[in-house]
């Protein structure tokens, strides 16, 4: 059991930090989110050093972007995953399928749960760049969903249908 538990950690760890570096850099790589991205991360980059600066805390802009990044990297690359895990955990389901589709279906609709969770108006609409985004979210929980299923659940918990052989007992006599 604790060796089980210990594998699951391990698996869930590798899976997210999988995830926290392929979003980045898979943002990076789409044209369309690289354009949009860069451009909004500037200007609200800018908007907070500015901010800080004007307040006389320097160090407020680098806990502001770290904050950011952090809340981003949990609600995709973390939440997803572990609400995958513990469903797939209990309910004893050993399908890469559910972990990889699972994960991939809740990070890419966790902008829209975050919205109707603080009950905004904007909750069931979507521009194209969050639309593109919503796919990058999908692809980054495939990945942490595939990872954890490869090293938490596959060969976890597989039942021997036949007993180990061993060798007949001599008759001591």
């Amino acid at each position: 059991m604790l060796r089980r538990l210990i594998v699951m950690s391990f698996g869930f760890a590798l899976a997210a930090a999988a995830g926290a570096v392929f979003l980045p850099i898979a943002v990076l790589f789409d044209p369309t989110t690289r354009d949009a991205g860069l451009v909004v991360t500037m200007s609200g980059l800018f908007a907070v050093v500015d901010e800080a600066l004007r307040d006389g805390a320097p160090e407020q802009a680098i806990f502001a972007l770290g904050f950011v990044l952090w809340a981003v990297v949990i609600a995709v690359c973390v939440a997803p995953l572990a609400v995958a895990a513990l469903i797939g955990e209990v309910a004893g389901v050993r399908n890469v399928v559910w972990y990889a589709g699972a994960s991939a279906f809740l990070a890419a609709a966790s902008p829209w749960i975050a919205r109707a969770a603080r009950k905004l108006e904007r909750a069931h609409e979507m521009s194209a760049i969050e639309g593109r985004l919503a796919l990058l979210f999908f692809l980054t929980g495939t990945l942490t969903g595939s990872i954890y299923w490869f090293i938490a659940v596959r060969d976890g918990r597989v039942e021997r249908r036949n007993p180990p052989l061993t060798p007949p007992r001599a008759n001591a006599g």
